[in-house]
């Protein structure tokens, strides 16, 4: 059974975001002198943990035939929350603890909204990021939040630190370091991926997408699984806020800019359809490693944030044609696979 389960796998499996991640890290390896040095690849995969943890919310969001274009605002919101917290003198658990709950309630808020008010998703959660955000401002009067070191906030020193240095050189660029918020990223990975694999959750997000009527006729509870799917995308977004906070060591209230516009070109990047019904975590995975390989390279290269955003446009609608060509040839093989199946016959 082993030897048939190895047979059985092959490349054109993984999903199409691996092939332009290999492809851009080759390119950027060739091109960028200072790329490939230890020192960069911490910050590239530090940086990555952000985006990596929207790309998750966002692709179940997409497979379930919506969008969450709130992510972004609850990163900003709940990251004020945690810091004006610590600032304010909480225990730092009880502040992170805050922060998590409030982006997971306005999570189930958005579901409640698409579900209950029949919003549709675009709008609903285009209009929750704009409360979100303007929560974020007025909690903070639209100043950077900072907190001194103290004993109650000791969690927040801890999850802040590395739990390896290796030094290749005396210079910054040859030290490669993994961070505590490098473990806590891969291990809400881990998580999300499990649960999704192991649970009727990715079954039933397959289902809504694909055909929502069909899956309520089946017997799936589509209200109580969307605002399910919203509460975790929520969740998730906070504990993106609370690695922004960690890692910057204070927040600005408009952090979360433009975060959930980056998560959607990620996702449909790894393969995600904005039909719904169709996709995959690990694509939106390292799409949102392509992304930030790109961003980093160009960063490094000298060329102008404005040109970067250009680029990121056209890898969104770079992933959109990929996954459209894809789509066509596994239709024209099944077609073809049937016919051949007739003739045979």
């Amino acid at each position: 059974m082993k030897g048939k389960a190895k047979r059985s796998f092959k490349i054109s499996n993984l999903p199409n975001s691996t092939y332009v991640l290999v492809l851009s890290i080759f390119v950027a390896s060739i091109l960028v002198p200072n790329f490939f040095t230890p020192g960069n690849i911490t910050t590239l995969l530090t940086q990555a943990c952000i985006l990596m943890i929207l790309s998750m919310a966002m692709s179940m969001c997409l497979m379930m035939g919506c969008i969450d274009l709130s992510l972004g605002g609850i990163v900003s919101m709940s990251g004020v929350v945690m810091a004006l917290c610590l600032s304010k003198g909480v225990n730092a658990q009880v502040s992170i603890l805050a922060g998590l709950i409030c982006g997971t309630l306005f999570g189930s808020l958005n579901g409640f909204v698409v579900t209950k008010m029949k919003v549709p998703p675009f709008i609903a959660t285009f209009g929750a990021s704009g409360i979100a955000q303007s929560v974020a401002n007025t909690l903070s009067n639209k100043r950077t939040i900072s907190w001194e070191s103290a004993p109650n906030n000791r969690l927040v020193d801890l999850l802040g630190s590395n739990v390896l240095t290796v030094i290749f050189g005396p210079k910054p660029s040859q030290i490669l370091s993994i961070s505590v918020l490098l473990l806590i990223t891969l291990l809400v990975i881990a998580c999300v991926l499990m649960v999704f694999k192991k649970t009727t959750l990715g079954s039933n997000i397959y289902a809504l997408g694909a055909n929502e009527e069909t899956a309520r006729l089946s017997g799936i509870n589509t209200v109580r699984w969307k605002v399910g799917v919203y509460m975790l995308s929520g969740f998730l977004a906070a504990v993106a806020g609370m690695v922004v906070m960690i890692r910057t060591n204070s927040l600005q209230p408009t952090v979360g800019d433009g975060l959930e516009f980056q998560a959607v070109v990620a996702a449909v990047l790894g393969g995600n359809s904005m039909k719904g019904g169709k996709g995959s975590i690990p694509g939106a995975l390292f799409g949102a490693l392509t992304l930030f390989t790109v961003r980093n390279a160009m960063s490094l290269w000298g060329i102008d944030t404005s040109v970067v955003m250009v680029v990121i446009g056209c890898i969104l609608v770079f992933g959109m044609i990929l996954n459209e060509a894809v789509t066509r040839l596994s239709v024209k093989k099944r077609l073809t696979g049937k016919k051949g199946e007739k003739a045979a016959a």
